[in-house]
């Protein structure tokens, strides 16, 4: 019974390796309820975009905003750099010689500045009347932006659930797969098993997604992909 019983262990420890080698990489698993009440019911799906991430996107947005280059670019031509053209300064010295009729000295010299301020106000009308054109500019790359920031952060919700779904349904074939051992003890063949395969292959595929998925996010907002992700968990 002892050897039966060591023989049963080390067959479960080896389809557990032989499940984490296949896969190959760490994947996420569903949170359950078992954590706060003793349950095995697994948490609920996401069915719609919370409150929560509705902040999540405005922190991102705002985020994404400041860091691009086109907004900031267009900000700026509203600012002081639209008048540069409408006034000109320029300084010049000179130096202005006087003559004196003291036998001790017969000139003074003096060294001095002009300054000279021309104004344009042919070009000063011309700004004005693009300002509006170039405030639509600003608002419409900053909506461009915002609509790139939800799409992505959507894509990256849809992404993470299917990988959820995924390991939750690797975990149930895994569980049954141990105790049909337990009770039925024998050698495995897991590439021959189209279930295991599946289910290997799809946690595989949702995994690369959603990492996919969460580097396009991160790459969108400008930030790196750890304080993307501490943003997302709230940190």
């Amino acid at each position: 019974m002892i050897a039966q019983w060591l023989s049963t262990s080390w067959i479960q420890s080896l389809i557990i390796l032989v499940t984490i080698t296949l896969v190959g990489i760490p994947f996420p698993v569903i949170a359950s309820k078992e954590d706060l009440n003793g349950s095995n019911e697994p948490e609920p799906l996401q069915t719609e975009i919370t409150q929560k991430d509705l902040n999540i996107i405005e922190q991102l947005v705002l985020i994404a905003q400041r860091n691009s280059a086109q907004v900031q670019e267009t900000k700026a031509e509203m600012g002081l750099s639209a008048f540069s053209d409408i006034v000109s300064v320029e300084l010049s010295p000179s130096q202005t010689t006087t003559n004196l009729t003291l036998p001790e000295v017969s000139s003074v010299s003096e060294d001095s500045f002009s300054l000279t301020v021309t104004f344009d106000p042919i070009k000063l009308v011309s700004t004005i009347k693009k300002l509006p054109v170039i405030q639509a500019r600003w608002n419409e790359a900053k909506l461009q932006k915002r609509v790139a920031i939800v799409k992505n952060y959507v894509a990256y919700l849809q992404a993470r659930q299917a990988s959820k779904i995924a390991a939750y349904r690797m975990q149930k074939l895994s569980a049954n797969r141990l105790n049909s051992q337990t009770t039925s003890p024998g050698s495995v063949d897991d590439l021959a098993n189209a279930d295991y395969v599946t289910a290997v292959t799809q946690m595989l595929s949702t995994s690369t997604n959603e990492r996919v998925a969460l580097e396009e996010l991160a790459a969108s907002v400008g930030l790196s992909l750890q304080k993307t992700l501490a943003i997302i968990n709230g940190q």
